[in-house]
């Protein structure tokens, strides 16, 4: 079995350079300034609203299980994750990504958490999400499991997804030590449970259902 690993440096030019080998140019479209020659002086136009129904002005796009590996791409350039490194394992593929601290809302009330605090093992079979899974970025402050929770809704907003978890248990603010939403490869499943620290569980639906903060803990993985 052969390993493949790539090393980036931690800029918006790594995450551009992966990009770039899975999309090709579209024609950008003409605009069509011929609506502006009969405007007059002084004539308010109005913009449209960036709000939608589904989420708040704003927001980032979001992620769902299953998405293609160039649509997850295109979030983490817009959003300025910085690329560490790639694993290729047959169908399996691993990139470590330090996110970019963008701010997401979580439904339905619109609770602001920021994406941070961690760095990212994202995981695709064939191309497509399968799982992430985080552990703490010893420069910024780890995760709480309320703002874990909150970060799931936030990024997943219309799966219904596992999110298992460990807690640091002697922290008085409950950090969190590792975390995967979703599955993992069994490629990569070595990966997983490095600490000894029990799991908990909890299931993440859509809204308008509220973030189950109950878990089930002391899991076997």
């Amino acid at each position: 079995m052969a390993i493949n690993v790539n090393s980036c440096t931690l800029s918006g030019l790594a995450i551009a350079t992966i990009l770039t080998t899975m999309i090709v140019d579209h024609p950008m479209a003409q605009a069509n300034d011929s609506e502006h020659t009969n405007e007059k002086l002084g004539t308010v136009r109005a913009l449209p609203s960036l709000q939608t129904r589904a989420r708040p002005p704003l927001q980032p796009t979001t992620l769902h299980l299953g998405m293609l590996e160039k649509q997850f791409f295109e979030y983490a350039q817009d959003n300025n994750w910085a690329a560490i490194a790639t694993i290729h394992r047959n169908e399996f593929t691993m990139h470590q990504l330090q996110p970019g601290g963008e701010g997401l809302y979580a439904l339905p009330d619109r609770k602001l958490v920021y994406v941070r605090g961690f760095t990212a093992n994202i995981y695709f079979e064939s191309d497509r999400l399968v799982g992430i899974r985080l552990t703490p970025d010893n420069r910024d402050r780890a995760l709480t499991a309320p703002e874990l929770l909150t970060l799931v809704r936030a990024w997943f907003p219309d799966d219904a997804l596992s999110v298992i978890y460990q807690v640091a248990p002697s922290d008085p603010r409950k950090s969190i030590v590792e975390t995967l939403i979703g599955t993992i490869p069994k490629a990569f499943e070595r990966d997983l449970g490095k600490v000894s620290l029990p799991f908990c569980r909890t299931i993440i639906f859509p809204s308008p259902v509220p973030i189950n903060t109950l878990s089930t803990c002391n899991l076997n993985i």
